[in-house]
């Protein structure tokens, strides 16, 4: 066999299993899970910041860490879905809602409480100066 018809047929070998090589890995594609559409969390995430910014964490953990969690499993479920590459079953997207309507509440429930807590505050602040002032003036019609 002559050298350009080895050299030859080795290219030929060469280009068939590129070719081969390139088929098989286009046939094995992973397709990246599409992100979920994470808008229906929309307003308990909102409404969540909106409380931790009144500083609930302080004043209402509980509240804040039931309406974090409720928000986390929420958007699991979307996630879990969004990986196997499917829409939520109307199971799944019933307790989303459900989720995310507690979440909404509790987070709201929060704000409430550190409101209230503000307001006793400045009750017990206000009613210690009423407290000094009706002293004072005693003091003085002595």
């Amino acid at each position: 066999m002559p050298a350009s018809m080895s050299n030859l047929l080795i290219r030929a070998l060469f280009a068939g299993l590129v070719i081969l090589a390139s088929a098989g890995c286009a046939s094995n594609a992973v397709v990246a899970p599409s992100a979920p559409d994470e808008s229906v969390l929309a307003p308990a995430e909102q409404a969540l910041a909106k409380a931790r910014a009144a500083d609930a964490d302080t004043f209402a953990p509980r509240a804040v860490d039931a309406s974090r969690r409720r928000i986390a499993t929420a958007r699991d479920i979307l996630y879990s879905a969004a990986r196997a590459n499917r829409e939520l079953s109307d199971t799944e997207r019933d307790r989303v809602e459900a989720l995310v309507a507690a979440a909404e509440l509790d987070a709201r429930s929060a704000l409430t409480q550190t409101q209230a807590k503000a307001v006793q505050t400045k009750l017990a602040e206000l009613q210690g100066q009423l407290d000094g002032s009706a002293a004072a003036a005693t003091e003085g019609e002595r």
